[in-house]
């Protein structure tokens, strides 16, 4: 009987205890024979990581607790159902899944997922995006298509696409009702709340992008991916649901509006022509801007232009 290729798959926790634990519970489920899940938690200030071992303890799930990351790459073989990564300092997404990643490939990951925390997973989710993988190796990063938690037929992300002119990105059918839509067979965009990644992959384009700490790494990372020759691709039959909020009114804070304005000002210096460096500095600008002003966010304006002048 052949094997079947074996899947470590990451969640980045901070603060969100009990969202891990309900992601760990839908993943327990899941109809996959050779897969493993590593919790790396951020240094979380609260009591996320206890309680995410106590509830494996009461569970009794076969597991393994790392006090930091150096401790953890020093283990090999032999690695439990779950392992518990305490990375002792938050260096942000890329930062702390790069540290599952590492952790992964050094005990023989065929296929690293990379899934967001707050994420529930239909237990059929792993096996259809792997097939992909394992018969098309041109393909870098496949993923599914991802619902809303709180609208669960409401599609969330169904691939995605990279605007240079406005440096901006398109999720396909958002906020559509699922009824089997396929995307475009080009996508340049795929979000980093679920990719699965094969380790060849990794191995040719190198690792998530600490120096984008929140926001855009994974517009970054596609990027590279593609420029290393591979394709993105979704998977029609993997399903997961997102507790992202469906308003995005309320999504919006001072935090979330500084980083990503920092960083695609950042991803936009790094990565474009001149001409579309000019054309999507000024439209993240002065688009946003007046966008802020009209909803009377005056916080969000500040944070927003905080995060261009420090991306200089």
């Amino acid at each position: 009987m052949t094997t079947l290729p074996k899947v470590y798959i990451i969640l980045l926790n901070y603060n969100r205890g009990q969202d891990t634990i309900e992601c760990i519970e839908s993943l327990i489920k899941v109809k996959y024979q050779n897969y493993k899940i590593v919790v790396v938690d951020n240094n979380s200030p609260d009591t996320s990581m206890n309680k995410i071992k106590q509830y494996i303890d009461k569970k009794n799930i076969p597991h393994i607790f790392f006090k930091n990351s150096e401790e953890s790459m020093k283990f090999r073989d032999n690695i439990p159902f779950i392992s518990l990564i305490q990375s002792g300092y938050n260096g942000g997404y890329a930062y702390g899944n790069n540290i599952g990643i590492k952790f992964a490939l050094s005990n023989r990951a065929d296929y690293i997922s990379i899934l967001n925390n707050d994420t529930i997973v239909d237990s059929e989710f792993l096996k259809p995006m792997v097939d992909i993988c394992e018969n098309d190796k041109t393909v870098g990063i496949v993923g599914g298509k991802i619902l809303f938690y709180d609208r669960q037929d409401i599609i969330w992300f169904n691939g995605g696409k990279f605007y240079p002119l406005i440096g901006r990105v398109k999720h396909f059918n958002f906020c559509e009702k699922d009824i089997g839509q396929t995307p475009p067979e080009h996508i340049t965009f795929m979000t980093g709340c679920m990719m699965l990644i094969s380790r060849k992959t990794i191995e040719n384009v190198g690792f998530l992008n600490e120096k984008y700490f929140m926001y855009v790494e994974d517009l970054e990372y596609s990027q590279r991916v593609l420029k290393n020759g591979y394709k993105l691709k979704i998977c029609q039959n993997s399903r997961v649901w997102h507790k992202v909020e469906s308003n995005i009114n309320r999504r919006l804070t001072k935090f979330s509006t500084y980083f990503t304005a920092k960083n695609k000002i950042k991803f936009i210096k790094d990565n474009l022509t001149f001409f579309y460096k000019i054309t999507s500095f000024l439209y993240i600008t002065i688009i946003f801007s007046i966008r802020f002003i009209y909803k009377k966010r005056s916080d969000l304006l500040k944070s927003h232009l905080r995060g261009i002048i420090d991306a200089f």
